[in-house]
């Protein structure tokens, strides 16, 4: 549908940082979204991979100047209950699932979870969101503004004061000595799975542990993060789920497993034998005469060409015929198996 070449410019014009997305796994499509500017979100919809792209992403806090109220209930009557507790604002999404998003102007605001006791309401003062028109195919739908829109941005209301204070301390301030460490990791394990990465997870435990009767060192904290999010990575994160998780693996398979075999094959054959190496040569004529993989070298090569254009290995140096093999590396994506189809615990 090209949702994020064709809306790009009217996201730019209102000065917002935007890049593309790909909506059913919530992951940017490019590297260096924290980065984005309307200059550079003009450039990557120049690319015409990137500009079939049908998700928008929109960097929250201060690049844009929002922070976002994430409702992750379905339903008008958890709007009015996200009002009400964080005052009235003017500019409100649903996402394609039916779910709330509710934005304000950006004071300071960081990344939180869970900030209304009881209820599955985040705060994304950083990170990033998905906007409007953004497309879901597997749910045949699309974002949309129900109030509001770009125009209304100036506008924005900030947060009600104190609407951020109420019941974000009660359950750690009950945390005693000896009981630290075993409560902070599983409270990291239960927000990694609404985190964007580890350091969005650190940041979340060092507020959390912050009220501590008797705080932990920073470094001891940033430990016990690191830790869930390693389990969250690979998908062993199972603390209050019904079912495992889905790790990278296991959407590497699905992207490449029904049409592009061969391309997956040959990604588990050079997962298997150069995982634990930051670079790796693939020479499709030289990989075939010896039968690693017995195969012929187009075969090698087509099946190489398509894990790049699926973005799951990247070229550090192109192949010279006749003089040396290109060299790639495995893509960032596959070091982090963050699951955002799984649901939050019951």
């Amino acid at each position: 549908m090209n949702v994020y070449a064709q809306n790009v410019a009217a996201f730019a014009d209102a000065g917002l940082p935007v890049f593309p997305v790909n909506t059913r796994d919530k992951k940017p499509a490019v590297r260096g979204w924290q980065n984005a500017t309307p200059r550079r979100a003009r450039q990557w919809a120049a690319n015409s991979r990137l500009a079939e792209s049908d998700g928008i992403g929109v960097v929250m806090g201060k690049p844009s100047g929002i922070t976002e109220v994430d409702v992750d209930l379905a339903g008008g009557a958890w709007i009015t209950v996200a009002r009400e507790w964080f005052g009235d604002t003017q500019t409100i999404i649903r996402t394609a699932s039916g779910k709330a998003k509710l934005w304000y102007r950006h004071n300071g605001e960081r990344r939180r979870s869970r900030i209304v006791p009881g209820l599955a309401i985040d705060l994304l003062g950083d990170g990033f969101t998905i906007a409007p028109p953004s497309w879901r195919d597997d749910l045949g739908a699309s974002y949309s503004f129900v109030a509001g829109g770009l125009d209304d941005l100036r506008r924005l209301p900030t947060i009600r004061a104190g609407a951020l204070d109420a019941g974000f301390t009660r359950a750690a301030e009950a945390v005693q000595r000896g009981e630290r460490n075993d409560s902070l990791w599983r409270y990291c394990m239960t927000q990694a799975r609404h985190c964007d990465d580890a350091e969005a997870l650190i940041d979340v435990a060092l507020t959390w542990a912050s009220v501590f009767p008797e705080p932990l060192d920073a470094a001891e904290v940033e430990r016990c993060a690191r830790s869930a999010w390693r389990y969250e990575s690979e998908g062993r994160n199972y603390l209050g789920l019904r079912k495992p998780q889905i790790n990278t693996g296991d959407r590497i398979m699905d992207d490449l497993i029904h049409n592009h075999g061969d391309a997956y094959c040959l990604y588990q054959y050079l997962w298997r034998w150069h995982s634990n190496r930051p670079t790796f040569a693939i020479a499709p004529k030289a990989m075939s005469d010896v039968g690693s993989p017995a195969w012929h070298r187009t075969r090698i090569a087509r099946a190489r060409d398509v894990l790049l254009e699926h973005g799951h290995i990247e070229e550090v140096s192109p192949p010279i015929r006749g003089h040396r093999a290109g060299r790639y590396r495995f893509s960032a994506c596959r070091e982090s198996g963050h699951n955002h189809n799984t649901s939050p615990p019951p």
